[in-house]
């Protein structure tokens, strides 16, 4: 029985103004790839982030 190769990657759906849309059309003329581009995009994001979104440890208040 052949085995189904493992997909590492989940496919989302993202909202976008009208705006936004004609601008990634414009990407796209210029030979953007825009599944990379924004793939990029959300990686540097979450770098660039990435110590805000670690869980903060909790302090052990004790008014005594």
């Amino acid at each position: 029985m052949p085995v189904a190769p493992v997909k590492y990657t989940k496919t989302i759906q993202v909202m976008v103004t009208d705006t936004q849309s004609k601008t990634l059309d414009k990407m796209r003329d210029r030979n953007v790839k825009i599944p990379q581009f924004i793939r990029d995009a959300i990686s540097e994001k979450i770098k660039r982030d990435y110590q805000e979104l670690r869980p903060k440890p909790k302090e052990d208040c004790c008014p005594f």
